[in-house]
């Protein structure tokens, strides 16, 4: 986030904050919500893939780490653009591992057809997303087709090889 022109610094710092507070909600939504589901799969007799379990364990501390890192961008108002960009990053990866662990349990639930539909959903929405946001605003270009790279690069390698190369 970089001050313009047009922004004064108190209008600043309040978009700061309330970027952060907002982050840190959803962040602590995904992490309960992974929390909550692993505690059914675990105590159930459900057999689970250890790639579900691990991506959904793993994805928990990434989420609160995120929640920590936009914490301080809340606070540390010189540090914001580093701390921003290590809160967007484990929140990225906790992200995706919650995307591949449903495409992983969806797929050996016998779903195979739907676990491929989901994957197809999400890659198109990432790719909408992505675009609309370089649409509204081109120099955005070069970020966005990153971080969608990256995006499909965790989808990948979380869930689309293994399937493929039958991993799991």
């Amino acid at each position: 986030m970089v001050i313009n022109k047009t922004m004064n610094k108190d209008h600043f710092l309040r978009l700061l904050e309330s970027k952060g507070t907002n982050r840190i909600q959803v962040n602590n939504i995904l992490s309960a919500v992974c929390i909550g589901v692993l505690s059914f799969l675990l105590f159930s007799n459900i057999r689970i893939n250890p790639w579900v379990v691990g991506q959904l364990s793993i994805a928990v501390p990434l989420l609160i780490t995120s929640s920590l890192a936009y914490a301080k961008v809340c606070y540390r108002h010189q540090e914001a653009k580093y701390w921003d960009m290590f809160g967007w990053l484990t929140h990225s990866v906790g992200y995706v591992m919650i995307l591949n662990s449903i495409t992983i349990y969806i797929y050996e639930q016998s779903e195979s057809r739907v676990a491929w539909l989901f994957v197809i959903m999400v890659v198109i929405l990432f790719i909408f997303y992505s675009f609309l946001d370089i649409i509204l605003k081109r120099k955005r270009l070069v970020e966005k087709v990153l971080k969608l790279l990256f995006y499909l690069l965790l989808l990948l390698a979380g869930s689309i090889m293994p399937i493929l190369l039958k991993l799991i």
